[in-house]
């Protein structure tokens, strides 16, 4: 009998020991950190700006015809839209406008627009008119186009 109570004892200590070591093992936590690096995705979408009606009393023989781009912009950063000459020399100026505040487009890029991270896309409209006049006089060729270009930059 003494044999089995010191068997016993030793299964109950033994025993007690082992739940003793699963309750500090139960209490042991990590953390683990994870780094990802997700490129910046630009979506941009473009189409023609519809032209202006037209009265008989707005039409003038020395008005420039304009034509325009509407961009819908998102973006997963934050943005910036910039014009600049796709050639040496243009003729071309831009404005946000339809009638008003054109600008050369020169040589560097000049910001049209910029935004930031938004589910919603931003709009831009963009307009072209030449800077100098219609006359075939003052064109090499009425067939003469200049290039620009649009460049949209995730920052």
């Amino acid at each position: 009998m003494v044999r089995l109570r010191g068997m016993l004892t030793g299964i109950v200590l033994g025993t007690a020991l082992i739940s003793r070591s699963a309750v500090a093992q139960s209490s042991v936590s990590l953390t683990h950190v994870v780094s990802v690096t997700v490129p910046p995705r630009v979506k941009v979408q473009v189409s023609n700006v519809a032209p202006a009606v037209q009265t008989a009393a707005s039409v003038s023989s020395k008005q420039t015809p304009t034509d325009g781009l509407a961009l819908s912009i998102s973006a997963t950063q934050s943005w910036t839209l910039s014009i600049t000459s796709a050639g040496k020399k243009t003729d071309l100026q831009w404005s946000h406008d339809r009638s008003s505040g054109f600008a050369s487009v020169g040589g560097s890029d000049a910001m049209v627009a910029s935004g930031a991270l938004s589910q919603i896309p931003a709009a831009a409209t963009v307009f072209f008119r030449n800077a100098t006049t219609t006359d075939s006089s003052n064109r090499a060729s009425e067939n003469e186009s200049d290039a620009v270009m649009l460049t949209v930059a995730a920052q």
